[in-house]
Formats: structure tokens, C-alpha cells, sequence
């Protein structure tokens, strides 16, 4: 009886992990496991979530720009290496569009004159008050932040936007047709 119901309970656990990773909102999916940048930990208590007007839970204060602008929900997580921190925050957005009209109002608010374009990602990085990147990949709007030194702190955060697209893309695939169709 005792083996029936360790193999019922090794069986059912890698459905009941599947379950509960599916149940987690996308946008907290996409950011980046502790070993996706090399060297970084994930900050423990620091993932942060919240939809609608529960974005306010991330920004204290001015949210509604955020959902003014087509923000449906949004995930935040600190990473560190030694005294180095990164902040990484992801917003699902309405549409592809809403997502790169969210991000020209950055480019405009920064005053960056034009967006770094590749075949999945657009975007900018700007280094005052600190090195920090805002990108799209689809209809996901992403910042990266990072609180050290310049030199250093634009290798992590280009490493970090990186790590971001390539979950994103891998995330949000679309599924690919049976050959001969």
C-alpha cells in the first residue's frame, strides 16, 4: 500500500508543478531564474506583483500612467551579485502597439533620439541617474535597472535584457504547424 501511494505521489507531482507554473501570471514567468545572468542571485522577498489598479503595489504613486497606457499587469524582481543590484520589471500590455507607444513615451520623457531596432526587440538604454533599458518584445514592456557603477552595470543590463527576450520569445511562441500543412 505504502509503494501504491509513493508512485501515485511521484506520478501526480510533476503535473501538480506544471499546474501551479501555469497558474503564474506570464509576465512573472519572463523574469529571469537566478542562474539567467551569470553570477546573480535572486533577492529573497523581492518579486512583486500586480494587475489593474494592484499595479500601485510596484509603483508607489503614478501608476495610472502606467495603466492609462495600456499596462495590464506587471512583475518586479531584484537580483544581486555582492553589493550589485539589478531591478527587472515587466508589463504585459493591451496590444504590440500599446506597447511600442508606451515605450516612444519613454524615449520621449528621456529625450533619446532614437530606438536600437533588432528583429524581436526594440528599444533604448539611457545611463543617468542610473543604466537602465526599456524594451519591447511584443506586446511586453520591460525596464532594467541597475544600481552600481556604469561600465559594469551596461554589460549586466544589456546580459539581464537578454535573458528577458530570449524568455519571452520562448514563452510566447506561437505554436508551430504540423509539416505538409
Amino acid at each position: 500500500m505504502k509503494r501504491a501511494c509513493r508512485y501515485l505521489a511521484a506520478a501526480l507531482l510533476p503535473a501538480v508543478a506544471l499546474a501551479a507554473y501555469s497558474a503564474t501570471p506570464l509576465v512573472q514567468q519572463v523574469l529571469p531564474d537566478k542562474d539567467s545572468v551569470k553570477g546573480f542571485g535572486i533577492l529573497e522577498g523581492s518579486l512583486q506583483y500586480g494587475k489593474g489598479d494592484d499595479i500601485s503595489k510596484i509603483y508607489n504613486g503614478g501608476y495610472e500612467i502606467y495603466t492609462n497606457n495600456g499596462v495590464i499587469d506587471a512583475a518586479r524582481q531584484m537580483y544581486m551579485r555582492e553589493k550589485d543590484y539589478v531591478e527587472v520589471t515587466v508589463h504585459s500590455m493591451k496590444s504590440e502597439k500599446a506597447a511600442l507607444d508606451f515605450l516612444k513615451y519613454w524615449q520621449k520623457q528621456y529625450k533619446v533620439k532614437s530606438l536600437a531596432k533588432t528583429k524581436t526587440r526594440s528599444g533604448f538604454v539611457v545611463t543617468k541617474p542610473s543604466v537602465m533599458s526599456h524594451f519591447v518584445v511584443g506586446k511586453y514592456f520591460t525596464t532594467v535597472n541597475a544600481f552600481y557603477g556604469e561600465e559594469k552595470a551596461a554589460k549586466d543590463v544589456a546580459a539581464f535584457t537578454t535573458a528577458v527576450e530570449k524568455r519571452i520569445l520562448k514563452l510566447t511562441k506561437p505554436p508551430s504547424s504540423p509539416k505538409g500543412k
